[in-house]
């Protein structure tokens, strides 16, 4: 076996977390499918898969284990700009992918908050990271086409297009969304395009977390097709409300039409809005997207709801908040009823504020999840990170011992899940 690189001096590649709260790491680079297949059937250690470290805080902290990286596996491996396809290495950062498929004036229809820090394609996939436009293109999970995976035991998995070995009975595609890394190595993965679009324009506007969610669930009935709506907590007054964004885009003809529809709808349910296009447009977007990527030193927690649901997760989160005598931010995707809470004061207040968020949410029932992020190793020392364990726990099980039965991946990452 050979193995490109090896690193065995504890290098954490930028990560703001480093990756186990353990002894040093261990670094392999794999190549080629072949060689990360032969590293993994070699060792029975156990193993954490890592692509640009963007989101390794995500969830529970991993044990100690063998890092395998996608460093090395970084190369376009086909574009059919007709059939409107890639099939790329799971290490090549989106940025670098939207830049090769600009010049054919498409793109991959995804704007997560850690594009700008280097996230890989393999990384989003196993985290189901997701950016504003989800709401008119969904999310990562319903752009993959393919994926070839490499199972726990070294053995290689081609799900999807021209299937060459599979997993029998699983859909191991839509399985890796989300997976964090917990069932096989991402290697590559086929993806759909769509046409970049010619031009976008952006209505923002202040209002309350009650309007916005009106406005979100008008906009969804009507004849409108907005990209993404977004709405962000005030920083200096919270209980005045906060930010909204709405995003048309498309050809000119159809952005303008778009435009002159909206203000009505708009103007009647949240007052007056203020619209932005080009560079001013895309300043606005990138300051959206740091509300919902925080930094080491913030508690942050993301959680999915009911778009309805949407008042209650705000009015839950200031109340425990305060209860607790923390501070909290909320931003959230009201038409899809996505959030990120960010707490920050003293630990402890941290620690009371996120656990009884997590525990309104979830009380609510109907699907309700929440995630825990990025928090400081004080806080984290003060939390379940992955509190109660979903209704579909057991499921969640009998994967993990069908894929990985003999718990390499990722072991500590699920808490006590699995």
């Amino acid at each position: 076996m050979t193995i490109a690189d090896r690193d065995t001096d504890g290098d954490t590649h930028g990560d703001t977390h480093g990756d186990t709260h353990g002894d040093p790491i261990t670094a392999e680079r794999p190549t080629t499918v072949a060689e990360a297949a032969d590293l993994i059937r070699a060792t029975d250690e156990p193993l954490l898969f890592r692509g640009a470290g963007t989101k390794q805080s995500w969830g529970g902290w991993p044990a100690p284990a063998t890092v395998v990286e996608t460093t090395n596996l970084t190369r376009l491996l086909a574009h059919n700009p007709a059939d409107m396809t890639v099939a790329v290495e799971a290490g090549m950062p989106l940025r670098d992918l939207q830049e090769v498929l600009s010049k054919e004036g498409q793109w991959l229809a995804l704007d997560p908050p850690s594009e700008a820090a280097g996230a890989t394609i393999g990384g989003l996939l196993a985290t189901g990271d997701s950016g504003p436009r989800r709401l008119r293109y969904g999310g990562l999970r319903d752009l993959v086409i393919g994926v070839t995976l490499v199972m726990a035991d070294g053995m290689v998995a081609r799900a999807g297009g021209k299937v060459i070995k599979n997993v029998a009975g699983y859909d191991l595609t839509k399985m890796m969304y989300g997976s964090l890394g917990t069932l096989a190595f991402i290697a590559e993965v086929v993806l759909r395009l769509h046409p970049r679009p010619d031009t976008s324009t952006t209505a923002t506007l202040d209002c309350s977390v009650q309007q916005a969610t009106d406005l979100a669930v008008a906009l969804l009935a009507s004849p409108l097709e907005p990209s993404a709506v977004d709405w962000v907590q005030s920083h200096s007054d919270p209980e005045a409300g906060g930010h909204l964004a709405v995003r048309f885009e498309g050809t000119a003809a159809g952005v303008a039409a778009q435009r002159d529809a909206a203000q009505d709808l708009l103007s009647r349910l949240a007052g007056a809005a203020q619209w932005h296009a080009d560079d001013e447009e895309t300043t606005l977007w990138a300051e959206l997207a740091a509300e919902q990527r925080r930094g080491p030193d913030v508690t942050a927690a993301s959680a999915a709801t009911l778009p309805t649901r949407t008042p209650d997760v705000a009015s839950e989160l200031a109340e425990a908040a305060a209860t607790a005598g923390a501070t909290a931010q909320l931003a959230c995707r009201p038409a899809l009823g996505l959030h990120t809470a960010a707490f920050t004061g003293p630990d402890d207040a941290v620690a009371r504020a996120f656990e009884s968020w997590r525990a309104s949410v979830l009380d609510a029932g109907t699907g309700a999840s929440v995630l825990l992020r990025d928090r400081p190793a004080e806080v984290d020392a003060r939390v379940d990170a992955m509190g109660p364990p979903p209704a579909s726990v057991v499921l969640l099980r009998s994967l993990k011992r069908r894929l990985d039965p003999d718990g390499r991946c990722a072991p500590g990452r699920l808490g006590s899940w699995c």
